[in-house]
C-alpha cells in the first residue's frame, strides 16, 4: 500500500517536472504545445493537490511558482502568488471537498484550473503591465475544455 502511493506520488512528481519543462521552452513555432503543456501542468498540479495533498506542496508551488515567473516573467510575482492562494483556499475547504463526489470534484478542478490560469494573466497584467488579449483567453478555455476530460481519465487510471 505505501508503495502504491509513493509510486503515484513519484509519477505525479515526474508528470509536473515533464510538463514545466516543455512548458517553459519557447517553441516560436509550435507555440501550440507550450500552452497545452502548460495548461497539463496547471491540470496536473491541481489533481495532484486534492488527492494527494502534504504540506510538501507548499514547497512544490512556491518553486514551481518562483520557477515560472523568472523563466516567463523574468520577474517573480502571479505565479507564485496564485500558486499559495490555491493551495491556501484548497486547506481551508478541504474537510467540504472530501465530502464531494468524484464528479463534482472533476468539476471543481475544472473551475478551479481556469480560476487559477485566468488569476494568473490578470495578476501578470497588474504586476508586470504584461498584456492579454481575448483569443488568448479563449484559446487557454478551448484547450482547457479539450485535455481535462482525457487527463483526469488518464489521472485517475493511474490513481486506482
Amino acid at each position: 500500500m505505501v508503495s502504491k502511493v509513493f509510486k503515484t506520488y513519484f509519477i505525479l512528481n515526474i508528470v509536473l517536472l515533464f510538463s514545466f519543462s516543455i512548458s517553459v521552452n519557447s517553441l516560436l513555432h509550435i507555440q501550440f504545445v507550450n500552452i497545452l503543456f502548460y495548461i497539463l501542468f496547471h491540470l496536473t498540479f491541481i489533481y495532484f493537490l486534492f488527492y494527494y495533498y502534504h504540506y510538501t506542496h507548499y514547497v512544490l508551488g512556491f518553486i514551481y511558482g518562483i520557477l515560472f515567473d523568472i523563466i516567463l516573467l523574468n520577474s517573480i510575482g502571479s505565479h507564485l502568488i496564485s500558486f499559495m492562494i490555491i493551495i491556501s483556499i484548497y486547506i481551508l475547504f478541504k474537510k467540504y471537498l472530501l465530502l464531494l463526489s468524484s464528479n463534482q470534484i472533476s468539476i471543481i478542478i475544472f473551475i478551479t484550473l481556469n480560476f487559477i490560469l485566468y488569476t494568473e494573466i490578470i495578476l501578470s497584467y497588474f504586476i508586470n503591465n504584461i498584456y492579454f488579449t481575448i483569443p488568448h483567453l479563449v484559446n487557454y478555455l478551448i484547450i482547457s475544455i479539450i485535455i481535462f476530460i482525457p487527463v483526469i481519465a488518464v489521472l485517475n487510471k493511474l490513481n486506482k
